[in-house]
């Protein structure tokens, strides 16, 4: 890999668990235990990287459905998939639709299943791409723990709001052109 392929394929992660941020915010109050951040870091992340593996399995199973011609065609799509879904969460965060708040451990452990879905949307083509060939599934646990040790313990307050919109549809905007970079060029090989 050159530099350029391994840089997008950072920010292509990046992007793909930045669900995790605008679901992890306020989870953790400022006077909670760190041991809570870290509870909630973990779980995000694990839960990011079960995704992955599940995702990856699953389209491998199915493999065999697709002309291996048409690869980067569906590889090109469920990223344009994944970037429109990512801008759509951007408007509804900013209508103040995506906040949560959690009271019990199972809707805890729900919410970091949905914020791995478009995880799994993308790993479900792993087996025609996969950034960081076998280490992909360890690489997007990292980034959604990362993503989510950060923005715990950030307030959950209106200000925020936007703050959190635009990282969502910064996000969709780099995997559009991480796309386009992907079916036009071999930076991505």
């Amino acid at each position: 890999m050159t530099t350029a392929s391994i840089i997008i394929s950072i920010l292509y992660i990046l992007c793909l668990t930045t669900a995790v941020a605008t679901r992890s915010v306020g989870l953790v109050a400022v006077d909670d235990k760190p041991s809570q951040r870290w509870l909630v870091s973990l779980v995000f992340g694990v839960s990011q990287g079960l995704m992955a593996l599940v995702g990856y399995y699953l389209g491998k199973l199915l493999s065999h459905l697709f002309v291996d011609d048409f690869a980067p065609y569906l590889v090109f799509a469920m990223m344009l998939v994944v970037a429109v879904k990512l801008f759509v969460d951007s408007m509804r965060i900013l209508k103040g639709k995506m906040m949560y708040t959690v009271s019990k451990e199972w809707d805890f452990i729900l919410l970091s299943i949905m914020a791995a879905f478009n995880t799994l949307l993308m790993s479900f083509m792993g087996f025609c791409f996969l950034p960081f060939g076998r280490w992909f599934f360890l690489v997007v646990a990292a980034a959604g723990f990362l993503w989510s040790f950060f923005a715990a313990r950030i307030p959950f307050e209106p200000k925020m709001i936007r703050k959190l919109s635009f990282v969502e549809f910064s996000a969709a905007v780099f995997l559009f052109i991480i796309a386009i970079l992907y079916l036009f060029t071999d930076l991505m090989i």
